[in-house]
């Protein structure tokens, strides 16, 4: 049984690939046009020499900076920028919310790639907006001891970070005094019910802040992706492997050569931009990518669903589109992107496609959110 902010359908994903589905847990039409009209927006920051800042790609040593650097530019000058702007227009729509979609929903959330990433952004978000110091948190894993005030006097011994929120008390986030949440998308993705007095989806807002790229040596994601693999050669029957060697034991071996060649390849891919097709391994890299950030978009979006009821979303990192990037800072170039420069312009081809007439599954799970997606703003594809 399959729902929209549950378990994903995608079927050209390494990591969210299921079985036959046997049914669909459609929400009320009500629901699903509040979904429609959800609005998505790219909206890359730039540096005071008006570059894009692209945090996806970066050296690891310079990432902590280039966080600090877009939560500055998000925040502005103590709370004019994107940030304070979107509070702002939150609440409000729910001062003018005739239908209950809006009303105590201005919370922001903001989705990095780790913990190290939410305390980043975080801490300088609080440095540089005085006034919101004490409604800015950050998630924290819940394997960190809690410490008491005597503690304080080890030497040794850190008190906890402020605004440090433990990842097992996140459901309680909407019931706090909290307007911003800083936290990994995988720690978020799926299990939680994250509401607000009202039984409905506590933040009105998320802000992609990165690009989730998958790291080149994560062995469990190879391993995800060789198993995806190994059903789809099994699937095949005029597979390389099949057509070589005499019995199963020689067939066995080409598959553990082939098996070995694709695992060299995946640790070897870098850039988005530099990953190829291999048609004789079935590997088809930015198509599975694209699938995979989909159903962790879809997951993450599912916390702001909750209760049948739109919301704002925005994608932040140069990286998730570089053209457009380069065209906002520049209005006269004029190159698209397309899903061979852009992450998020082969996401959204993806979820269109899943929710096409012809897949009566994807078009069930997927096409309210498909209709909002295709009208993303400053998006040039």
């Amino acid at each position: 049984m399959l729902a929209l902010s549950g378990t994903s359908y995608l079927p050209d994903s390494t990591s969210f690939h299921v079985g036959n589905p046997q049914g669909v847990l459609m929400p009320e039409q009500e629901a699903r046009d509040a979904i429609a009209q959800s609005h998505f927006k790219f909206l890359p920051q730039f540096n005071q020499k008006t570059q894009p800042l692209r945090i996806s790609g970066s050296p690891e040593r310079q990432k902590m900076s280039l966080f600090q650097e877009i939560a500055r530019s998000l925040v502005g000058s103590n709370g004019t920028g994107h940030l304070g702007q979107e509070l702002r227009e939150l609440k409000r729509l729910g001062e003018n919310d005739l239908n209950n979609h809006w009303r105590d929903r201005d919370r922001l959330l903001l989705l990095v790639n780790s913990y190290d990433q939410a305390r980043w952004a975080a801490n300088e978000i609080r440095n540089c907006w005085s006034s919101k110091q004490d409604v800015v948190y950050h998630l924290v894993p819940d394997n960190i001891d809690a410490y008491t005030e005597d503690d304080f006097d080890e030497q040794f011994v850190k008190p906890p970070d402020k605004g440090a929120l433990n990842r097992a008390d996140i459901e309680t986030f909407g019931q706090t005094k909290g307007e911003i949440l800083v936290a990994p998308m995988n720690a978020i993705g799926r299990g939680f019910n994250i509401l607000n007095a009202n039984g409905k989806a506590a933040f009105g807002a998320v802000y992609f802040l990165t690009r989730p790229y998958p790291h080149p040596h994560d062995t469990q994601a190879i391993a995800q992706e060789m198993n995806r693999r190994a059903l789809d050669w099994a699937d095949k029957a005029d597979f390389l492997a099949w057509q070589q060697g005499d019995g199963i034991v020689q067939r066995a071996e080409k598959v553990r050569q082939l098996a070995a060649r694709y695992w060299r390849s995946v640790e070897q891919r870098s850039y988005y931009k530099t990953l190829r097709d291999n048609q004789e391994l079935l590997a088809f890299p930015r198509f599975d990518l694209a699938a995979t950030t989909a159903g962790l978009v879809i997951q993450a979006v599912g916390r702001l669903l909750r209760g049948g009821v739109p919301f704002r979303g925005y994608f932040v990192d140069a990286a998730w589109a570089p053209k457009s990037a380069a065209r906002k800072a520049d209005p006269e170039l004029s190159e698209l992107d397309t899903e061979e420069t852009s992450l998020l312009v082969a996401m959204l081809l993806r979820i269109c496609d899943y929710a096409s007439e012809e897949n009566t599954v994807g078009n069930a799970l997927y096409k309210p959110l498909a209709d909002a997606l295709e009208g993303i703003e400053d998006l040039h594809w």
